[in-house]
C-alpha cells in the first residue's frame, strides 16, 4: 500500500478575531516558550477558549446564522470555507451541517450536471464495504438505493482496486450499465489512501466520475497531491470524531461552477444572499439557474459551528503531526 502522507497539509495562518489572548501569551512568556506549553493546552484548550471567546462576540452581535454575519471578521463561516478551499486545493467550498449531507448532495449535483438525461437506474454508484454506514446512506438518501455497489477492502484497508476493477467489467458485460454512467464514492475510511495514480487511471479508462469522502482523510496526501483535489466533488466532516471538531458539520468542495450553484441554493441560500458567498460563489448568470429550480434542504452550517472551527484550523497542521508522532511511536 502506498505510503500515507499527511505531510504537506498546508499551514493556515490565524485570523485575526482569534489570535492568542494577552493571557495566554503571558502565561506562555512565564513558562520559557511555547514548546513548553502543554500538547493539550496548545491544540485543544486554546482554541476552544479562542472559540468560546468568538461564539460570545456572535451572541452579543446576533450574528449567528451566516447570512446575518455583517462583519467580515465575525464571518467565521467565510473564514473556514476559505482556509479549507485552500487546503484541498479546490476552487468552492460550502460549508453544511454534517459530511452525510455533503456527500447527498454532492451526488445530487453530478447527477443533475453530469447526467442531466439519464434517469437513476441508468448510474451505477461504487463505494467502499468499509466505511461509516454514514457514506451508502448519503448514496440512498441521494437517490442511487438501486444501484449502490459495494467494494471490498484489502488486508490493508483500502478499498480494493482489482476487485473494483472487476464489477465494473461485469456491469459493462451485463449491458446494464454504461461506460461513462458510474460514479466512484471513494471513502479515506481511517484516514487509508488507496493508489490513487490507479483510481484515476479506471477513472479515466471507464469515464468513471470521482467523488471523495474525505471526513478521515483531510490533511493526507497522495505523492505530493491533496485528497480531496482528485475528484469532481469532495467532501469533509467536522463531527466530534474528526480532525476539527464542531460537533456536527461538514464541507463540499469542487471546481465546477453549476455544481457550486447547486450547493449554495441546496443548503439554504435565497432571495439575493448567494451574493454573500462571495468569491465562492459562482458567476451571476450560472446562479440564477439554480435559483429557483433547486429544493432548499436548509442544511447549511452555522456560524456558531464556524466559530469554534476557525481557531482549530489554525493548529490543525499541528494536529496531523501530533496524530502522526503516536501513530510511529506505537507502530515502532
Amino acid at each position: 500500500m502506498p505510503a500515507i502522507s499527511q505531510a504537506d497539509a498546508t499551514t493556515m495562518a490565524l485570523p485575526k478575531s482569534t489570535t492568542l489572548s494577552e493571557s495566554d501569551n503571558d502565561s506562555t512568556t512565564a513558562e520559557g516558550s511555547a514548546e513548553s506549553v502543554s500538547v493539550a493546552r496548545r491544540l485543544v484548550e486554546i482554541p476552544r477558549e479562542q472559540g468560546l471567546e468568538n461564539i460570545s462576540m456572535l451572541l452579543e452581535q446576533d450574528m449567528l446564522n451566516r447570512y446575518q454575519a455583517k462583519k467580515p471578521e465575525l464571518n467565521f463561516l467565510l473564514q473556514s470555507e476559505r482556509a479549507f478551499a485552500k487546503l484541498v486545493g479546490m476552487k468552492y467550498a460550502c460549508a453544511l451541517n454534517s459530511g452525510g449531507i455533503a456527500i447527498s448532495l454532492g451526488l445530487e449535483a453530478m447527477k443533475r450536471v453530469l447526467f442531466p438525461d439519464d434517469a437513476f437506474d441508468q448510474i451505477r454508484v461504487y463505494s467502499n464495504a468499509f466505511t461509516f454506514h454514514a457514506v451508502p446512506s448519503a448514496c440512498v438518501v441521494a437517490g442511487f438505493a438501486e444501484t449502490l455497489k459495494l467494494i471490498e477492502a484489502t488486508e490493508e484497508l483500502v478499498l480494493d482496486l482489482d476487485h473494483l476493477e472487476e464489477c465494473i467489467k461485469e456491469d459493462l458485460a451485463s449491458g446494464h450499465f454504461a461506460k461513462g454512467k458510474m460514479i466512484l464514492v471513494l471513502s479515506y475510511m481511517r484516514g487509508r489512501v488507496p493508489d490513487m495514480h490507479r483510481v484515476l487511471e479506471l477513472c479515466s479508462r471507464y469515464e468513471m466520475q470521482l467523488l471523495e469522502d474525505s471526513a478521515h482523510g483531510y490533511g493526507c496526501s497522495f505523492d505530493g497531491r491533496m485528497c480531496g483535489s482528485f475528484g469532481v466533488v469532495s467532501t469533509i466532516s467536522s463531527q466530534a470524531n474528526k480532525l476539527v471538531n464542531t460537533g456536527e458539520g461538514g464541507m463540499v468542495f469542487t471546481n465546477n461552477d453549476d455544481m457550486q450553484a447547486f450547493f449554495i441554493f441546496s443548503a439554504g441560500s435565497y432571495e439575493e444572499l448567494w451574493r454573500k458567498h462571495e468569491e465562492l460563489a459562482p458567476p451571476e448568470d450560472v446562479c440564477l439557474k439554480y435559483k429557483c429550480t433547486v429544493a432548499n434542504k436548509s442544511v447549511r452550517m452555522t456560524n456558531l459551528q464556524a466559530a469554534l472551527m476557525v481557531p482549530q484550523i489554525s493548529v490543525m497542521q499541528e494536529r496531523i503531526e501530533q496524530h502522526n508522532a503516536m501513530y510511529y511511536y506505537l507502530a515502532g
